[in-house]
């Protein structure tokens, strides 16, 4: 399954492109960090108040930097589709990027659950108080999930197929 997948953008008008223009892979590696360190600055910061530190900070403001961790994450996708569509014969059978696609769909439900079961209640919580433990719990999940996906993002080109 892997290796049609691999076969069938081999080839395609975006792997060519990707491939043969000198200026792209690394403006994409540039762009890719610039998404990192938006959505990892603004998680952080996020995170942290969320499970219980920062707490000179309005959690609710901290929540205004969430815009900024999707801008991150969106020139992400955007940035690691086409590294994937660039060279796909290498990533699809990397152990580090699989295991690192597994994480950013556990960090997306971990997000949702925040979003369902966290946000509608932030309201009623004291903005400079601590938080409750499904807070922490979730914010530390965050926190463990996205540094796997910083550090196995950096170990693709150092580890093999598993």
């Amino acid at each position: 399954m892997i290796q049609t997948l691999v076969q069938a953008i081999e080839g395609t008008a975006i792997n060519n492109w990707v491939l043969s223009t000198s200026w792209l892979w690394p403006l994409m590696e540039i762009l890719h960090f610039v998404g990192l360190t938006l959505l990892l600055g603004a998680l952080l910061i996020v995170d942290l108040r969320l499970a219980g530190f920062l707490r000179q900070m309005n959690i609710s403001t901290t929540h205004r930097l969430l815009p900024w961790a999707i801008v991150g994450f969106s020139i992400n996708l955007v940035t690691g589709v086409l590294f994937f569509l660039g060279d796909p014969g290498r990533y699809a059978v990397n152990i580090g990027f699989q295991m690192k696609m597994v994480l950013i769909l556990v960090a997306g439900l971990n997000a949702m659950w925040f979003f369902i079961k966290l946000k509608p209640m932030m309201s009623s919580w004291d903005p400079y108080g601590d938080t409750p433990a499904v807070a922490k719990v979730i914010a530390y999940l965050s926190l463990g999930i996205w540094f796997g996906v910083l550090l196995l993002g950096r170990l693709i080109p150092y580890i093999g197929t598993g």
